[in-house]
C-alpha cells in the first residue's frame, strides 16, 4: 500500500478536567431541554385565538353591534314591550350559530392535527373555545337584558329567564343536528335549522298573555328541560369524541 493511501489514526486526547466540563455542558443541555411542556391557560387562549375563523368572530361582533343599533332605534321611537322581547329572542336564538360553525370547522380534513400541536387535545380545543364564545353570548345577553328591563316593566330575572329559554333551547338543538349531520353542505343545514328555531320564537309574541307572571312557572319548566336537553347533547358531544366519532367525518 502506498504511503499516500495509508490513514493514520492517532488517539485524541483530552485533558481530564476539559472532558469533564464537556459532559456537565451536555448534561446541562439536556436537562433544559423541554420534552414536555404544559402552557398556561393565557397560553392556551392566545394560541387559540389565532385558529378561530374570522367568520365566526366578526359574526358575533355584527350581533352586538346590530343589537345595540336597534335598541337605540326602539329608544328613539318608543317601542312596546313585546318588540323589545321579539328582538331580543330572535338574537338568543341565533348567536349560537356561530360557536357550531366554529366547532364544524374542526371536522375538516387536516384542521384537527393543524390544531393539536398546540400541545392541546381535540376536547381541550373545544372547551377553550365554549370558553372564548360563551364569554361574547354572555355579553350579548348583558346588553339584552339591560336594554330591556330599562324600556320595560318586567324585572330583571323575569327577563333573563325569557331570553334564556330560546337561547338553550336552540343551542341544544342546534348541537344535536350537529353530531346528527354528516357530509358536505353541513353549515347549510346548520344555518337553517337555528333560522327555524328563532323564526319559532316569534310565535309566542302572539299571545302576550304567556309573558304574564301567572305562566312565568311554565317558562321555568321549560328552562329546566331545556337545560337538561342541552347537557345531554354536551354529553354525547364530549362522549363521540373520546370514541373518535367527531373527527374527519367529511
Amino acid at each position: 500500500m502506498r504511503a499516500r493511501d495509508k490513514i493514520v489514526l492517532e488517539e485524541i486526547q483530552i485533558e481530564p478536567g476539559r472532558k469533564q466540563e464537556i459532559l456537565q455542558n451536555l448534561r446541562q443541555a439536556a436537562a433544559e431541554k423541554r420534552s414536555i411542556y404544559c402552557p398556561s391557560l393565557w397560553e392556551i387562549f392566545r394560541g387559540q385565538l389565532k385558529y378561530i375563523s374570522g367568520f365566526c368572530l366578526g359574526g358575533q361582533g355584527v350581533c352586538l353591534l346590530l343589537l345595540i343599533f336597534i335598541f337605540s332605534y326602539f329608544q328613539r321611537t318608543s317601542q312596546d314591550m313585546m318588540t323589545y322581547l321579539g328582538t331580543g329572542s330572535v338574537t338568543a336564538s341565533f348567536i349560537g350559530i356561530f360557536f357550531i360553525l366554529e366547532l364544524s370547522r374542526n371536522r375538516d380534513y387536516g384542521m384537527t392535527e393543524l390544531e393539536q400541536t398546540c400541545y392541546l387535545n381535540l376536547k381541550q380545543i373545544w372547551c377553550v373555545k365554549m370558553i372564548l364564545f360563551g364569554c361574547m353570548d354572555l355579553l350579548v345577553f348583558t346588553i339584552m337584558i339591560l336594554g330591556i328591563a330599562g324600556n320595560t316593566s318586567w324585572g330583571i330575572f323575569q327577563i333573563m329567564i325569557y331570553l334564556l329559554v330560546p337561547f338553550v333551547w336552540s343551542n341544544g338543538i342546534q348541537l344535536f343536528v350537529f353530531t346528527m349531520l354528516r357530509g358536505g353542505k353541513k353549515e347549510y343545514l346548520q344555518i337553517g335549522t337555528v333560522l327555524l328555531t328563532s323564526i319559532l320564537w316569534l310565535y309566542p309574541l302572539s299571545h302576550p298573555r304567556w309573558y304574564t307572571i301567572t305562566y312565568f312557572g311554565i317558562w321555568l319548566i321549560a328552562l329546566a328541560v331545556a337545560a337538561a336537553f342541552w347537557i345531554r347533547e354536551i354529553l354525547r358531544v364530549w362522549h363521540k369524541l373520546g370514541e373518535g366519532e367527531m373527527v374527519c367525518w367529511n
